[in-house]
């Protein structure tokens, strides 16, 4: 089964629509940032038209929320197009995955839940799981990594960082630092920020008895 894996989209429907057309892929996950409220003055219009180009590839597609996504507006969004993994446990063919949205920031954005929010929520979804392959997409990275590094300092999440140590994933996808953009470990945990889409990042995870993920751009 193969995934696409993106994040940070921030509105750019026009790159989104390009990455959904230039690969072959069975299902999509989405790590936040899907439009942009101080990008954007009609934010939830332009979120719509995100929204919309997943639903006309057809695919499953799960995604969660960003920081810059207000968490009540864009969640009723995402469900009413059935796209919702904000705390939510979502079954795929081969997989369980579980999603929570919204990250850190020092410029007060609009979703910004604590890291042990965070680490609460998916530690009770991770006991609800019933697969051997678990799958975690969550917008806030986990701290001391290669993917939450801004100007030589870890702005990641120390909680989140925990979440990980306690909690076997097979896989974790992440965003929110454009920075970032890279795959690294957390004892057996591969972490994967595919980079913003806004930038034309994305990646792609082959997920068989393993999973292996591929960086690619446009």
């Amino acid at each position: 089964m193969k995934l696409l894996l993106i994040t940070d989209i921030h509105g750019n429907v026009e790159n989104l629509e390009k990455i959904l057309e230039r690969e072959t892929y069975d299902a999509i996950l989405c790590a936040g940032d899907l439009s942009d409220i101080k990008e954007y003055e009609n934010y939830e219009e332009n979120l719509e038209r995100v929204l919309e180009a997943f639903n006309k590839k057809g695919k499953l597609t799960k995604a969660v929320p960003g920081n810059m996504d207000p968490e009540e507006i864009c969640v009723r969004q995402l469900m009413e197009h059935r796209l919702n993994m904000h705390k939510k446990i979502a079954s795929f063919e081969e997989f369980e995955a579980v999603g929570f949205g919204g990250g850190i920031t020092p410029f007060d954005t609009a979703f910004e839940p604590k890291g042990s929010e965070i680490k609460n929520a998916i530690s009770v979804l991770y006991d609800r799981m019933t697969t051997d392959k678990r799958i975690a997409v969550i917008h806030q990275p986990p701290k001391n990594t290669d993917l939450d590094i801004v100007d030589g300092e870890h702005v990641g999440s120390q909680e989140v960082r925990e979440l990980f140590e306690e909690k076997q994933f097979d896989l974790v996808v992440t965003g929110h630092i454009h920075e970032g953009r890279g795959i690294d470990t957390i004892k057996d945990t591969s972490i994967v920020n595919p980079g913003p889409v806004m930038d034309g990042y994305y990646a792609i995870a082959d997920v068989a008895e393993g999973i292996e993920v591929e960086l690619k751009q446009l």
